[in-house]
């Protein structure tokens, strides 16, 4: 009985390395398939630098990034090995976007810049940059996560609107207000249709807060930014005169004034009745 630890360790160990040859036999069998494959879809590009090279690029790729490598790959062929070799620590991600956008992806998978802005906004920031081009790289950097998932969920031309925005230094802080991008990505063009009409007067911080606060009436059209500057200016007029009214003063005011003038007219008519 004391030696059935020993047994266990030893028995543990043997699976384990049968775990390990099986795995390996498995993955030298994807990427053998994955090459024959590749070689039959993309076969000019293959022969020009030989298929033991191709696969041996291959393995190395699988092997570091996976399942994901072997979907883009089989998606893109050889242009998408080589976007993702040189992503290097980043060709999981690089390889995700190929897979899932396919040829499109090229825009952010070959720029170190804008991988980067990828792997730290997500999907979305890939999306509107896929969909959007260079405005909304830059638009991006200054709304960050909201400002993407706004021009994700944009058409080409409120994209671009959205980019001019960026680019006024007195509208630009419109797309650094993360509430308002994130009406955007949920309202899509119909709000940016608003927002771009009336994006002086969102500068004003009473008319942007009505906005945020209740955003449907004003996209809808029942309701408007005039509306709310209206009552703005006349609430506090009426609120400082209900509140700066001294009552007392006013009522002596007016009795006085009343006792004047019963006295002045009493004495206009004195003559006619002496008379």
């Amino acid at each position: 009985m004391k030696y059935l630890p020993n047994v266990l360790v030893i028995s543990v160990i043997c699976l384990i390395g049968l775990g390990s040859e099986s795995h390996a036999f498995q993955s030298s069998v994807a990427v053998r398939e994955l090459v024959e494959f590749v070689v039959k879809k993309f076969s000019k590009e293959v022969v020009e630098e030989g298929s033991e090279t191709f696969a041996k690029r291959v393995e190395t790729v699988v092997s570091s990034f996976g399942d994901e490598a072997i979907a883009a790959i089989r998606a893109g062929g050889p242009r998408a090995l080589r976007w993702i070799e040189e992503a290097g620590v980043d060709g999981a991600q690089s390889a995700r976007l190929i897979t899932k956008f396919g040829d499109e992806a090229t825009w952010v998978v070959s720029s170190p810049a804008r991988r980067a802005l990828s792997a730290k906004l997500g999907d979305d920031a890939a999306a509107a940059m896929i969909k959007h081009g260079a405005p909304a790289e830059k638009l991006i950097e200054l709304g960050g996560e909201s400002a993407a998932q706004a021009m994700a969920n944009l058409s080409t031309r409120s994209g671009r609107q959205l980019a001019m925005i960026a680019d006024e230094s007195t509208t630009a802080p419109i797309v650094r207000n993360k509430e308002l991008m994130n009406l955007l990505a949920k309202y899509g063009d119909k709000g940016m249709e608003f927002v771009w009409r009336n994006k002086g007067s969102l500068m004003v911080g009473t008319a942007m807060a009505a906005f945020l606060a209740n955003p449907q009436p004003f996209i809808d059209g029942t309701k408007s930014l005039a509306e709310v500057a209206a009552e703005n200016a006349v609430e506090p007029i009426a609120r400082g005169i209900a509140n700066g009214t001294n009552w007392t003063i006013t009522i002596v005011f007016l009795c006085a004034t009343l006792v004047v003038y019963l006295l002045v007219k009493q004495w206009i008519l004195r003559p006619r009745r002496l008379a």
